[in-house]
């Protein structure tokens, strides 16, 4: 299994900004680096009309859109819910990090972003695979805690932070 790390919070705390960002930081540092976004949506990035659409509608489990430099796999809707660890088994085996956006009760080792506007209950207090903690501005009681804590536009870091964790 490969190096994995979620970067979790409630919705709108900043979570995409912060792994993109990393993701950055990752590449400059010459880490091949994997991102999966979770999202509780239906979503489509097929269309009607397209040929990959009508492989899928005809029965095609998977169908592999690629050219001589990209490519994407387009799976159909699936009966029964998929694991992550089905999904991480994809990614091409030279991937030294993967950052898992969402999925905040998973099992993986953590980094929770707080926004504080949000007024939203801090997952870390009932989640011990919460590693971290990233927040926009200071939080009555977030000083005391025993977890490495950083503010958000601290991204290098937050990266050093998570090449410390896995020692790459």
């Amino acid at each position: 299994m490969k190096n994995i790390i979620g970067i979790v919070g409630w919705s709108g705390s900043g979570k995409t900004d912060l792994v993109s960002r990393l993701i950055n930081f990752f590449v400059l540092n010459s880490i091949v680096v994997s991102s999966v976004k979770h999202t509780h949506h239906e979503f489509e990035i097929d269309k009607k009309g397209k040929d990959s659409f009508k492989h899928i509608h005809a029965g095609s489990s998977e169908v592999i859109i690629f050219s001589k430099k990209k490519w994407a796999m387009v799976s159909k809707l699936y009966e029964q819910e998929i694991k992550i660890e089905e999904i991480l088994d994809k990614f091409n085996p030279k991937t030294d990090i993967v950052l898992i956006e969402g999925l905040k009760y998973s099992n993986f080792p953590k980094i929770e972003v707080v926004r504080s506007t949000l007024n939203k209950p801090l997952l870390f207090k009932n989640d011990k695979n919460i590693k971290a903690i990233v927040y926009d501005q200071k939080i009555d009681g977030l000083e005391n805690i025993n977890k490495p804590n950083f503010m958000f536009n601290e991204t290098n870091k937050i990266g050093n932070f998570i090449k410390d964790y896995f020692k790459l």
